[in-house]
């Protein structure tokens, strides 16, 4: 009788330990789903907007989320309008600043290496990293004689 309620009394705290554990392992693997899903890193960038009629507006250390991209950001502090396609977005007008036919809104990143660089893909492809400088420019297309002058 004592050895049959020892195996019962044994099996039942088996059972419970089984089960208690795969109810922490549970909560543990939600938890960190959560986490990840949920945990936001912040970045700061510094974006510049030029019209090309002498106004250019500077967001410096702006807040954004780590894998933002420069979209994002631009929609962040100015009303953008554009188009997607298969070959990415392409924006047609910056804060009611309109694509004529012989301008278009360009890109361009700094560098410590070389200085201002022109973007080479899209700007919903392009993901920022902390502390970066990005500036729109509204230029002409054909040739872009244009280059920025450094940051601020």
């Amino acid at each position: 009788m004592k050895r049959r309620t020892f195996v019962f009394m044994a099996l039942g705290l088996l059972v419970w330990a089984i089960m208690a554990s795969l109810v922490s392992a549970y909560y543990y693997y939600s938890y960190n789903d959560l986490y990840t899903k949920t945990r936001v890193e912040a970045i700061l960038v510094n974006l510049g907007i030029n019209y090309g009629n002498g106004t250019i507006q500077w967001y410096n250390q702006t807040a954004a989320r780590s894998g933002d991209t420069l979209l994002d950001v631009t929609l962040q502090v100015a009303e953008v309008f554009y188009e997607t396609s298969a070959y990415g977005a392409f924006v047609k007008a910056i804060n009611g600043v309109n694509q004529p036919t012989t301008k278009s809104w360009i890109w361009w990143k700094w560098t410590q290496q070389s200085g201002w660089e022109s973007g080479q893909v899209g700007c919903d492809v392009y993901i920022l990293g902390d502390d970066e400088t990005v500036y729109w420019y509204f230029e002409e297309v054909s040739p872009p004689t244009y280059v920025p002058s450094p940051p601020p």
